[in-house]
């Protein structure tokens, strides 16, 4: 795999777990309590698979692609994120 590929990886992976973060605060705001916790241990399970299983690999070959928000250098461009599936209201 060549950097540019690895970064491209990487951000198509920061974007699915932004995503599920998403999905988190709509059932939160939408569904039961009991539903969200359960929802919730669930998405957290697969954001902890996708860092560890596959960002931490990734991260560990190519250090300079892991963002600054876990402690490396990477800048990321907020615009990944759009368009949102949700925002919460403020």
């Amino acid at each position: 795999m060549t950097e540019q590929e690895a970064e491209e990886l990487s951000v198509v992976l920061l974007k699915v777990v932004g995503l599920l973060d998403q999905t988190a605060a709509f059932v939160r705001d939408k569904d039961s309590t009991e539903n969200w916790e359960k929802y919730r241990r669930a998405v957290g399970k697969a954001m902890g698979e996708i860092y560890l299983e596959m960002e931490e690999p990734l991260w560990e070959r190519f250090p300079h692609l892991k963002p600054k928000q876990l402690g490396g250098s990477y800048e990321i461009d907020p615009q990944i994120y759009e368009p949102n599936f949700y925002v919460p209201e403020q």
